[in-house]
């Protein structure tokens, strides 16, 4: 392999969140394998983020600035897209609110040479992943496939701190060139939420990804915890809610069949139901928007010319 095809590509979205940007981004710099790039997407940021990130990260990161919000999904497409167009080996995918430890780079590219010694190519690798509380979250789920005698595996490489997944989110994901060749770019038409599960389990269709439990990040969310309509508080997410559920319907269909997806539908019919019930009309409105609109969406995946 060469230098050049082993280059790792940061790539971080942000939209609005300065103060965390900086933070993530001194970590990235603080890495003891160092990123070879660092790519900052800025969603159409109004605070200030472009003009700030001109200052006082000049010549130490680049910077691709979007004319308009794309959501995540959008973000991380554009971003992977211009790191791939320049000779990305490996892209590091996080949200601007991970703080990497200062090893976590270095552990992920440990983990695959260990596996590559083995012939071992992972869908992904992924970090471990804990609040400032140091509560797990963003949990990967695990790969259920067998070995030769029909028992799972997940349990292969446990005395290595390696475990096989098959669904993470952009919270230190790292990903080859190799894969986004094969597999494409995220689905920037889903937005947000459910963008990371849906490209994960596209890219383990035929092979684990590997949570890598030396590498270790920090999720500085502004709302902990899993994503629920019935506990959402702030009325300014409630219809991303909607988004989540079209976006879940879709990751099912494709990668778990029809009758996952209509289970997954159904379940989302009877919170609303429950929602109804109390009197919670315009959240109901938002699960049954969602249901319907994910028996429409079907957006295409976009791959690179490069």
């Amino acid at each position: 392999m060469s230098g050049a095809s082993f280059r790792v590509w940061a790539v971080v979205v942000t939209w609005n969140r300065r103060e965390l940007l900086e933070r993530c981004l001194n970590h990235l710099s603080a890495q003891t394998r160092p990123c070879d790039r660092i790519l900052v997407v800025d969603n159409a940021s109004d605070d200030g983020t472009a003009e700030w990130l001109d200052l006082a990260w000049a010549g130490r990161i680049d910077r691709l600035r979007l004319s308009v919000n794309t959501g995540g999904a959008g973000g991380f497409n554009a971003g992977i897209r211009s790191a791939m167009e320049v000779g990305a080996g490996r892209l590091w995918l996080m949200d601007d609110d991970v703080l990497p430890a200062p090893d976590a780079l270095e552990r992920l590219l440990q983990a695959e040479a260990e596996l590559a010694a083995e012939g071992v190519e992972p869908a992904f690798l992924c970090s471990t992943v804990r609040t400032p509380d140091g509560l797990l979250t963003n949990t990967a789920e695990i790969d259920l496939r067998t070995n030769p005698l029909g028992y799972a595996a997940w349990g292969e490489r446990l005395e290595r701190g390696m475990a096989p997944v098959r669904q993470a989110t952009f919270v230190s994901l790292l990903v080859t060139r190799a894969a986004v060749q094969r597999y494409g770019l995220p689905l920037a038409p889903m937005f947000i939420w459910g963008d990371d599960t849906e490209y994960t389990l596209r890219l383990a269709a035929e092979r684990p990804g590997f949570l890598v439990g030396a590498s270790r990040v920090e999720h500085v969310r502004a709302a902990p915890g899993g994503l629920s309509l019935e506990t959402e508080t702030d009325p300014r997410r409630e219809r991303l809610h909607r988004l989540l559920t079209r976006n879940v319907i879709l990751a099912k269909r494709r990668h778990e069949g029809a009758g996952s997806a209509l289970r997954y539908a159904a379940s989302r019919g009877r919170i609303a139901l429950r929602l109804a019930a109390k009197g919670q009309w315009r959240k109901a409105g938002v699960l049954v928007a969602g249901v319907l609109d994910g028996v429409r969406f079907d957006p295409e995946v976009e791959y690179c010319a490069c």
